[in-house]
């Protein structure tokens, strides 16, 4: 199953790990709010129009604390 987060851990997450090239880096107060931001960049970027389990788990799987928040 996922991980489980503090509601206050703030997450950021490099498309480039998911997108290798992209340099856009996503900020989010927790998971969720990453998955949403991801989703938007890459439907609007990527023309990625649905997100996968296996995209999603990799979105998570590369997301860390966010040292500036």
């Amino acid at each position: 199953m996922g991980r489980v987060w503090e509601a206050d851990m703030a997450r950021i997450v490099e498309c480039g790990a998911v997108v290798p090239g992209c340099k856009f880096i996503v900020h989010g107060a927790d998971e969720a709010e990453i998955i949403t931001k991801m989703a938007e960049h890459l439907r609007a970027t990527h023309d990625v129009g649905h997100l996968s389990e296996q995209l999603k788990e990799r979105i998570r799987a590369v997301s860390r604390e966010d040292p500036n928040r």
